[in-house]
Parts: structure tokens; sequence; C-alpha cells
């Protein structure tokens, strides 16, 4: 099982993040945030909004009460650093 152990903001909507295992990396979430229908994950879209992320939950999480699970967010890098 993974978890966030720390996230630092990288700039619009872009979070670099590590986990339990040591595996690091940067998520840029604005497509995310972008094609998502629901309003409450649109509401990010608002920086202002987004800047409040931080780890909680052992995941990131935001303060309009928005968390990703942290699987995702490890597949999310995992897949990131392949096309690279």
């Amino acid at each position: 099982m993974v978890w966030v152990v720390n996230a630092e903001l990288k700039g619009d909507y872009s979070v670099f993040v590590e986990f339990n295992d040591g595996i690091t990396g940067i998520i840029d979430f604005k497509d995310k945030l972008t094609n998502d229908h629901r309003p409450i994950i649109k509401d990010l879209l608002d920086l202002n909004k987004f800047k409040t992320v931080k780890v909680g939950m052992d995941t990131l999480c935001w303060d309009n009460g928005v968390d990703f699970a942290p699987e995702y967010l490890y597949e999310e890098i995992k897949r990131e650093k392949k096309v690279a």
C-alpha cells in the first residue's frame, strides 16, 4: 500500500508528490481539472483554491474537500515516468 508523505506546489496546477516508498514525481492537474464535469473538481481551477493543496489522510487534499486516492496519484506518476 502506498501513501503520500510530502507534497509541494510547483507552479500553476502542478504538485510535486513523494510517496512512502521513495517514488517521487510532479503531477500536472490542469487537464484533469478542466476535463472533469464535477463542480467540486472544477472549483480547483481557481488558482487560489488549488494552492490550498496539502497532505492529509495519506494523500493530496484541498480545503474545498477534494482528495485523490493515493493509488491513482502513484499510477499517474509511474505512467508519466514511462512516457518521459
